[in-house]
């Protein structure tokens, strides 16, 4: 098993890629941090994962707010003394066109996409830092290298998340992230 005494932080874990990874992560060995605002949907994936002989944690929460992003690192801390992986899943994605957007998809969308991703690498980056170890992985888009009609919102968010992960990449790669 390549990921064998690894731990790894999923967020957007409840359904569709999130879901996938955590379950892939842990036929790879690793034990699972799965979190999203769905308790329901992350408890399904925490027992899958269970059934596979891994152990997993579900912790609901919002990525878009500080302390509870900041609870679940503390959790997971608690829980497995390390986080080795954090993969940053969890999107929004609503489509207009420029003239139709809400203000508030617009800030839904910049919220979840990209300071939740934000949020997330902060409460963990430090401590990876420290170990010397560990992997940052944001899901993005190709909306986030061109933009396409009615992704307004959605591609200004994953632009930032590409500026993002160069940066993190930029800060981390001397300690080993």
């Amino acid at each position: 098993m390549k990921l064998a005494n690894h731990v790894a932080i999923v967020t957007g874990a409840g359904r569709g890629i999130g879901r996938k990874t955590a379950v892939v992560l842990a036929k790879e060995g690793a034990d699972l941090i799965l979190a999203a605002r769905s308790v329901s949907e992350i408890e399904v994936v925490a027992d899958e994962i269970r059934a596979l002989g891994r152990k997993a944690l579900a912790i609901p929460t919002d990525i878009t707010q500080k302390p509870q992003v900041e609870n679940m690192a503390k959790k997971t801390y608690d829980a497995f003394g390390k986080a080795d992986i954090l993969i940053n899943n969890a999107g929004l994605a609503r489509h207009n066109l420029i003239p139709d957007i809400e203000e508030q998809d617009w800030d839904d969308q910049i919220a979840v996409n990209l300071k939740g991703t934000f949020l997330c690498t902060q409460a963990f980056f430090k401590q990876m830092c420290e170990q010397k170890y560990g992997h940052i992985v944001n899901v993005s888009s190709t909306a986030g290298k061109v933009g396409p009609p009615s992704f307004g919102a959605y591609s200004a968010a994953k632009f930032g998340v590409a500026g993002l992960t160069e940066v993190t990449y930029a800060e981390g790669r001397q300690h080993g992230v």
